[in-house]
């Protein structure tokens, strides 16, 4: 059989190619394209040294060049190549010169080397020697004189302690932002880069000393060394909230849940604590579902299923309480309890937008299906009891015991869609209007027009979904915007409409009781969720979709107007927002989720449009807001605020260096531009002014001069819009340049900035407020024709001659 041998020329273009297409694709996120150039550069290089290196070996490879620079045949193939590797050339040339405007990358160290000692807690650590106490005195059982088992049962039972222990300290403080998995995807992880760190992952803690961890744990963001920059790292200073024993418990856990064994340099030890690891997985594996629903789910749905975890009561929304038999997201009609499919869903694939995660990276769908009986067996009202259950098959508070459960198989008909059309859109307005409007607004954003304050049936605080957010719609939201997750998201909507949302005031608009006539038709459902599903049209972009805040450039004066036109020209930015949990006095349960930003400038000013959704007009006097407030939250002024650095409190290359986040530090400074909403009673005019912040645990100082931003704020159907504008470039009323240091902002500059807001009705002041991370704000370099569309068209025309001297050297040479 004779072997297909690749010719030399072609395997060179094969590996050039290969290392392409490696490169581009197996360094995450991008590989910066100054480091493409030098990778293939050296790639093709030593593909030119391998194919020289022997005579034989370079005269194959130099054959079918040589043939098309010499063979009168081959003129239709040399002159294109005469003609495109010219282009080739041009274009290379002309994305190396172009403005770039691409945010500085940003790297850094994921494991920084630690100090060599550390002083927490009073006192000092060595953190060449530390050891984890708490494994220390369960170590220490083991080594008694007590019999075997005796001796093992009494270190299991301690480590068991110390790992519960380390778990309700974790999901009361940590959860938030490393999720329940601890793969680093909690309900507020999407707001930060870098992202949570991700435990699952065998490169993070299981290639770490436990003191590398009580480390990073006790100083946080503001701990990591330079090369641990641009400081992004939100990690909170947990030694000035938590004790000791806390943080030692906490890694414990860590390691218990991951299934890892901490790097150790007795090597008796590592054995001790492996053997304890295998022994408490094999118990694992053998969990029956009673014990892995307490393992897996009752840090925040309880131990009898009532939502009242320790995590519970910092999650908006609340973790479900299952004693009612109350399910927000099912297919079956009425008011018939959800199908075994819908429970098994939502565990699999969780709820975007809560605290509940996706279980199927953990869990197996038999691990799964064996969880449904459980969450049945927490009801009280005899949701899933057989109709002729005796009495005596319940316990004292209701709960039925024969495990027999009603399997519930009728889903709701999705008969009758109506194509998604203008003209269905706009009656499904109509009908929105008059159905919809009382809780959801006029515009749907969630603002309560009723004065209506609505709970759910366990009276807790609930707010009308924000339509202008698929992020936000959980489970009726299809990701993508094709034509087939439009129709299944549409039909999931008339879903949710038709069957409505059991526990809260989310009514059923098809009739419950057989006979009796619809709330709303058929059709007008149909209308309504083709409405809805409009209503992301043209609303913000998804938070994370671009992260770069590039500002538009126009003549004349800039808009002070919410309203004005020219804002529609400029980019729209959309940010999460994620609670600041990282200072006392912290906030929980935020309901602002995102910030969009837009911003113009002219050759004096610039200025910033922010937009959020707010579903009250947050004014201490208000009547409609005080009429609808909670009445266990004091209500405040809502606010906004963007912050810069410094002008030397920052580097952006070539290794870039951010202020540390929320308010810096004493070594990077930043200037926050602040605007109140004022108050209606007692009267209180908007105020914007300037703060000096050198640090997260140091009091904003106020500026006392005249250079306060301009700005201007509105509040209409559940989204305030505010604008900020300032000097470019300031100079203080005694003539002196900007003697506070404040930024320049000047074009072609990449300038960190980050986004604050207060939500007044959620008792939101001071230090209990949403906020970004740093991102980049630019304002466009200037454009040289000369530059970016000469040097490409010279370079091209050079190498085209290059090419004819090449190609008549070549044929008289063969002559």
């Amino acid at each position: 059989m004779k072997t297909l041998r690749i010719p030399a020329f072609w395997r060179a273009v094969l590996v050039v190619l290969a290392a392409w297409f490696l490169f581009d694709n197996a360094f995450p996120p991008v590989l910066p394209r100054s480091l493409m150039i030098q990778f293939m550069t050296i790639t093709v290089v030593g593909v030119l040294l391998y194919f020289s290196f022997e005579e034989k070996r370079w005269t194959e490879f130099k054959a079918p060049i040589l043939a098309v620079l010499r063979d009168r045949g081959k003129w239709p193939l040399r002159w294109s190549l005469l003609v495109a590797i010219p282009a080739l050339a041009g274009y290379v040339t002309y994305g190396i010169v172009k403005p770039s405007f691409d945010a500085p990358v940003e790297l850094r160290q994921v494991h920084p080397a630690p100090p060599s000692t550390l002083r927490v807690f009073d006192k000092s650590h060595d953190l060449g020697t530390l050891e984890n106490p708490v494994r220390e005195r369960i170590l220490a059982r083991l080594e008694s004189d007590k019999p075997e088992s005796e001796k093992t049962g009494a270190a299991m039972a301690a480590y068991g302690q110390a790992v519960e222990d380390g778990r309700n300290v974790y999901f009361e403080n940590c959860f938030y932002c490393h999720g329940d998995l601890l793969d680093g995807t909690g309900p507020f992880a999407q707001a930060f880069n870098p992202l949570p760190a991700n435990f699952q992952d065998v490169g993070t803690i299981a290639q770490l000393q436990e003191a590398f961890l009580f480390w990073r744990i006790t100083t946080g963001g503001p701990g990591l060394p330079k090369e641990g920059t641009p400081w992004n790292s939100a990690m909170p200073v947990w030694h000035e909230m938590l004790n000791e024993k806390d943080v030692w418990n906490v890694i414990t856990f860590l390691y218990d849940y991951v299934g890892q064994v901490p790097r150790m340099w007795n090597p008796d030890t590592s054995k001790a604590v492996t053997g304890m690891k295998e022994q408490v997985q094999a118990a694992r594996k053998a969990m029956d579902p009673a014990a892995r629903y307490r393992f897996r789910c009752a840090a925040c749905h309880g131990e009898t299923g009532a939502g009242d975890g320790p995590a519970a009561d910092f999650l908006y929304p609340r973790p479900r309480d299952f004693t009612l038999g109350l399910f927000k997201y099912k297919t079956s009609p009425g008011m018939l309890p959800p199908r075994d499919e819908d429970l098994f869903d939502t565990i699999e694939h969780g709820l975007e937008g809560t605290g509940m995660p996706e279980w199927a990276t953990l869990l197996s769908d038999e691990q799964i299906q064996g969880l449904i009986p459980i969450v049945k067996g927490f009801d009280t009202v005899a949701t899933w009891a057989p109709e002729d259950a005796d009495d005596d098959a319940f316990d004292d508070e209701g709960r039925y015991l024969e495990g027999d459960f009603t399997v519930v198989t009728e889903t709701e008909p999705l008969n009758g869609q109506i194509p998604y059309s203008e003209e269905s859109i706009a009656r499904g307005r109509t009908v929105f209007r008059k159905a919809c409007k009382e809780c959801h607004g006029d515009l749907g954003r969630g603002n309560i027009t009723s004065g209506k304050r609505l709970a759910d049936d366990w009276d807790t605080r609930i707010w009308p979904r924000d339509l202008t957010k698929p992020w936000t719609w959980r489970i009726t939201n299809v990701p993508g915007e094709d034509e087939a997750a439009r129709i299944d998201t549409i039909a999931r909507i008339y879903q949710r409409l038709s069957i409505g949302i059991p526990g809260t005031p989310m009514p059923a608009h098809r009739a419950v009781e057989a006979g009796n006539k619809d709330p709303v038709s058929l059709a007008d459902r149909w209308h309504i969720a083709n409405y809805v599903y409009a209503r992301r049209q043209g609303a913000a972009p998804m938070p994370g979709e671009d992260t770069l805040i590039s500002a538009l450039k126009i003549e004349g004066e800039l808009p002070l107007e919410v309203d004005d036109p020219a804002w529609s020209r400029a980019r729209a930015v959309t940010l999460r927002l994620a609670p600041n949990i990282i200072e006392e006095e912290r906030l929980f349960t935020s309901l602002s989720d995102a910030l969009t930003v837009r911003a113009l400038y002219n050759d004096a000013d610039i200025a910033f449009l922010l937009e959020a959704g707010d579903r009250t007009d947050s004014r201490p006097g208000e009547p409609v807001s005080e009429q609808i407030q909670d009445e266990n939250l004091e209500m405040h002024s809502d606010a906004f605020a963007i912050q810069f650095p410094k002008n030397d409190a920052y580097v952006a290359a070539p290794v870039v260096e951010k202020p540390l986040f929320r308010h810096g530090d004493a070594r990077h400074l930043t200037t926050i531009w602040y605007w109140n909403a004022g108050s209606v009673s007692p009267t209180t005019p908007p105020q914007a002014v300037l703060l000096d912040a050198s640090g997260s645990d140091r009091k904003l100082t106020a500026r006392k001069t005249n250079d306060d931003p301009t700005a201007n704020g509105k509040w209409e159907h559940g989204r305030w819009r505010v604008v900020m504008k300032r000097p470019r470039n300031l100079a203080s009323p005694s003539g002196v340049q900007n003697e506070h240091g404040d930024i320049s902002f000047d074009e072609g500059r990449f300038m960190p900035v980050s986004f604050a807001s207060w939500d007044g009705s959620n008792d939101e002041i001071g230090s209990r407020h949403t906020l970004t991370t740093w991102y980049w704000l630019l304002l466009p370099p200037k454009t040289d024709p000369v530059k970016v569309f000469g040097i490409p068209l010279g370079v091209g025309l050079l190498v085209f001659i290059a090419g004819i001297v090449l190609v008549r050297g070549q044929r008289h040479a063969k002559s």
